[in-house]
């Protein structure tokens, strides 16, 4: 897979990842730079994160096995699940979700013959898979590299949400973290978003839409994307820019306190402009969200 490491100085965008090469490919941990830090540092847009040798990987998905996300971390989501998208989330599926040549690999598609024919088809398919009830974690850095599609519609995240959505506490009490949230229909702007809130008409977002420091798409190339999270702040970075930063206190509610397991989808809008990622564009399908791989690291 292309496991590519930032070298010591601070890669900008400018520097994107590696490329559509199957052969260029390195292992290990993310290198940082070489800046002294504390998990309590005030970030500021640009800062460089906090240096590597603070950091412990303790889980990862590198996707270098098999032919499917293996079910031990992962659950997959089925239907329409929100936000009366247009896409069905199916099951196991390869043709949505498969594992090749290092990646995972999450496909929107048109159906040549409705899917599954025996409950009456859905003609627009793609996946989502969780970490729900398998893996969730409390503070540290949650990183992914990934390359977005492009097309109007496709509307690819990875993101995060509290455990106690499975204690009774829906969205938003259960807190919501957009790490890398993209509506290509706008393609020069990467949402990163906090939602916090008493229900769902009355919430707060704290979001910045993040232009590419080169001016290129942020489909045209692979990037990582990552959060830093603390009791303090939630930190938010491309290509180890700080791009956003959240200051926790004061935030009521805050659940931002608790574990939060992940989530990978691709949503693909809906058939009018409502949604994040607009009316969707069916001429730009299949579409394709690759993720190189999924790290978490803590705090030594």
């Amino acid at each position: 897979m292309k496991k590519y490491i930032l070298p010591a100085l601070l890669l900008v965008l400018t520097a994107a990842c590696g490329k559509d090469d199957p052969e260029n490919k390195t292992g290990g941990k993310t290198e940082w730079p070489d800046s002294p830090s504390t998990e309590n540092k005030t970030y500021n847009k640009g800062d460089k994160l906090v240096d590597v040798s603070e950091l412990d990987l303790v889980w990862s998905d590198e996707f270098n096995t098999g032919t499917m996300v293996n079910t031990a971390d992962w659950t997959y989501e089925k239907g329409h699940v929100r936000n009366q998208e247009i896409q069905y989330y199916t099951e196991a599926r390869p043709e949505n979700c498969k594992i090749a040549n290092g990646e995972l690999i999450i496909t929107g598609r048109q159906e040549t013959q409705p899917y599954p024919a025996e409950a009456g088809g859905e003609e627009i398919t793609s996946a989502s898979i969780i970490t729900n009830n398998k893996h969730s974690w409390k503070y540290g850095r949650f990183e992914i590299r990934a390359k977005v599609p492009a097309g109007k519609g496709p509307w690819p995240a990875f993101w995060a949400k509290g455990d106690n959505q499975n204690t009774g506490e829906g969205w938003p009490r259960c807190g919501e973290i957009d790490i890398m949230e993209y509506a290509s229909k706008t393609p020069n702007e990467m949402v990163h978003n906090v939602i916090y809130g008493n229900s769902s008409t009355d919430y707060k977002s704290v979001a910045a839409n993040v232009p590419p420091a080169d001016g290129k798409p942020f489909h045209s190339d692979y990037h990582i994307y990552s959060l830093d999270w603390n009791e303090r702040q939630i930190v938010f970075a491309v290509d180890n820019k700080v791009t956003h930063v959240v200051n926790l206190s004061g935030l009521t509610p805050n659940p931002f306190n608790q574990p939060f397991s992940l989530l990978l989808n691709l949503a693909l809008g809906a058939d009018t402009e409502r949604t994040m990622g607009g009316k969707l564009d069916k001429s730009c399908l299949p579409v394709e969200f690759r993720v190189d791989y999924v790290r978490i690291y803590k705090t030594k």
